[in-house]
Order: C-alpha cells, then structure tokens, then sequence
C-alpha cells in the first residue's frame, strides 16, 4: 500500500492514466515478470554485439544527477566520439524532454532500454538498479561501475542486507570499480556488501564542483537563484532532510523556519530565505501534492543537482543525510536538527556519533535557533579539518577526471 494512505494510492493511481506513469508501471511489472526475457537474451547475444565506444548511465532518482552526472560531462568533455546514453524514467524523460544532460536517453523498462543495457562497454549507476530482475545479465567484455550516492555519511548502508533478493547481490558481485574517497570510505566498503568489488581511490565525482573556479562558482549560485526565484541579494539557508518512512507528512511539525531564519539573520546578518529540498523518494509526493511545504519556504526539490544547491546555500541544515558531508567541503557552515535521533540510530544505525562531525546538534528548534545564534566560525574551521584528516579524505577536484582515465582503459580507442 502507498505510504502516503489508500487516497493517496487511489490519487496516484486516477492520475497515473494522465501523465504516463501506468504505462511505465505496466512495463516494469511485465519487465520484472520475465516475459519474453529468454528470447531477449538470446536475441541479445546473436544479433547484439557490444559497442566498444558506449557507455550507459543511470541514477537511482531516474535523471541525470550525482557522480553518474559529473563523470558523464567529463567524458563528454575528453572523448567526444564515445556514445552516451542516459536510463530515465519516464517523470524525467517527460521533464527533460528527452534530451539529457549530455548524450541520449532511453526509457526505462523498454526495449530500446534493454538493447542499451546489452550492448553498452560500460555500465555506470550510484545504486543498485541495472543487474536486477528482467534487465540483461552482465555480458562478457562489459564493465560495471557503482560510484553509491554517499561518502563520509554517518548512516549504515548494511541494514537489511541479510534480507536482500539474489539480484541484488548478483548486481555486487558484477561490479568492476567501486570509487571512494577516504580511508573512512574504505573501511565501510570493507564491511559491507560491497567488500567483494574493487576499490579505487579517486575520490568522487560529484564533489569536483567544490573545487571549481570563484567565476564558476559564481555562475552556479546565480543559476539557483533564478532558478528558485531568488535576488542575488538573498542568502540561502538549504534545508534537506533524509528519507524516512512517515515521510513529511507526519514530520513538518518538527520543524520552525521562521525561527531559524529569525536567529540565522541574527547571527549571519541580510536577508535571508529557508529553501527545503525533499528526498527524491518524497518529491514525488510533493508533486502530486500528496504533502505541501510550510508557508515561506523556498522549494528547491524540484532543483535536480543537489551539488548546485549546495554550492549555492550559504547555511547547510540536515537530519542525518550525506550530503552534509559533501557540503563541508566548500566551507560554509553547517547545522544537525535531529530530533528524533535515539529512534533513527536504534531503526538504521550510525557509523560514528553525530558528536564527532564538525556541526552544532540540536534536538529542539529552541536549541537549533541557540546553536545558530552561538555559532563560532573559527572553531567550525578546526573542527572541519580534523573530521576530514581524521576521515583520510582525499578530495581534491580531479575525481571525475580520475574516473574517465579508468573508463578509458576499458574503451580503449573507441570503435
């Protein structure tokens, strides 16, 4: 059943006719059943070779974003002459116009998309989605490449993998290359489901932005800006939870923006807006307006690249979610509300306690509005520096070009 409630189910549903998602539904059923999966196959191997110059995307968002995002602009960039081809859902296909980032794209769960998945060198996803069921199985002479979505997160990536189907683990025996970027990152591969693939330290992709230019930056920012509807003159305050099961609908509650953007003006000084980006799991659900955003707030979900948010907010605020993570990279600081922490380490468990990480915690808007107001900038540096010496990251904004040497090395010359 939704998790949103059997109206919800039965909104969802009514409106699946109109905007093209029942269709989607239906393949994807009929796809995961295995009909016609043996002819595929056998069609695939006879008349389907694989194509040294190809490379296939895929997020688990079903656009383009994240490491899978900045390696394929990379790519672009290097080798003009090698196919680039995007997996989208068809929300994003139909957004996108289906015109991608960089390359093509192909809908999910069709037939242009399994031809795609059988005959493409390279395979590069941040999760576990392109040998599952129904998809062609790995081929000989394919790579594949999981780059994840996290890196220096606290949550586990563990929980409930003694429950996981046999796709799910044939998709990590498959794997060729997982990136990482810090001796942290290794040690948790290491102990987790991913422990038989291949590491390689190179950092990740997506955080190659934090590394840019200032005019480059710049242009990011202002890019946001107008994007959400923003004077240049408005500083950002980006709020962006985790995903969670009782979802924002039961969670709002939890939060006043309007007293922290009061005591973020105290302490920061101008103007300042609250922008708020859902979990991908839970902006579907704003879009079909089975949730809604408190009064005041900026949507910034509808803001495909994350990272550009995050280059563009001058204040970070999450619960437990990555990103954070990520976001310390380019210095601004950055605020934990976690109050239901006890409840969430105890359901998915934390890698280290939120008392190490360089951020002020609070469990109450009284204490993150405290938090905010006393928020000392020196001692934010400091402690940012030993997190991330202490963690053994290595980032330094070459991982994408990193990540096309390797893929490189398999493509070779190009056809």
């Amino acid at each position: 059943m939704n998790r949103y409630g059997f109206r919800a189910f039965l909104r969802r549903f009514v409106n699946s006719f109109g905007n093209g998602l029942f269709a989607e539904k239906v393949r994807r059923r009929l796809w995961r059943w295995g009909l016609l999966e043996r002819m595929r196959r056998r069609h695939a191997q006879a008349h389907w070779p694989v194509s040294q110059s190809k490379v296939l995307f895929a997020c688990f968002t079903g656009g383009c974003s994240c490491n899978p995002k900045a390696i394929a602009r990379a790519l672009a960039r290097r080798r003009p002459d090698v196919d680039i081809v995007w997996l989208m859902d068809e929300r994003n296909w139909r957004a996108s116009c289906g015109r991608p980032d960089t390359g093509r794209a192909v809908r999910r769960w069709t037939r242009a998309a399994y031809r795609e998945l059988a005959t493409a060198k390279v395979l590069v996803e941040n999760t576990h989605m392109l040998v599952t069921k129904g998809n062609p199985p790995k081929r000989p002479g394919q790579f594949y490449v999981n780059t994840w979505h996290g890196s220096l997160g606290i949550k586990r990536i563990d929980v409930d993998w003694n429950n996981a189907d046999d796709f799910r683990r044939a998709n990590v025996e498959a794997l060729d290359a997982v990136p990482t970027n810090s001796d942290f990152e290794e040690r948790v591969f290491a102990s987790s489901p991913f422990a038989p693939a291949p590491r390689f330290r190179i950092g990740h992709p997506r955080n190659d932005v934090f590394f840019l230019g200032a005019a480059e930056r710049d242009t990011i920012r202002s890019r946001v800006r107008a994007a959400l509807g923003l004077d240049e003159g408005v500083s950002i305050a980006l709020f962006a939870p985790t995903f969670r099961d009782n979802a924002l609908a039961e969670g709002a509650c939890m939060y006043d923006f309007a007293a922290w953007k009061v005591a973020i003006e105290r302490r920061f000084g101008g103007t300042w807006t609250v922008a708020m980006r859902l979990h991908p799991m839970d902006a579907i659900a704003l879009s079909e307006g089975l949730v809604s955003l408190p009064e005041g707030v900026v949507n910034a979900t509808g803001y495909a690249d994350i990272q550009e948010l995050l280059v563009a907010a001058d204040v970070g605020i999450t619960d437990y979610s990555s990103w954070i993570y990520d976001f310390i990279l380019g210095g601004a600081p950055g605020f934990i509300f976690a109050p239901d922490r006890a409840a969430y380490d105890q359901s998915r468990g934390f890698y280290y306690p939120l008392e190490s990480t360089p951020f002020p915690i609070a469990e109450t808007n009284a204490e993150m509005c405290a938090n905010i107001e006393a928020f000392d900038a020196s001692k934010y540096v400091r402690d940012t520096e030993a997190f991330l010496a202490d963690k053994g990251c290595m980032e330094d904004g070459k991982a994408s070009d990193r990540m096309v040497d390797l893929i490189e090395k398999w493509i070779g010359g190009g056809e």
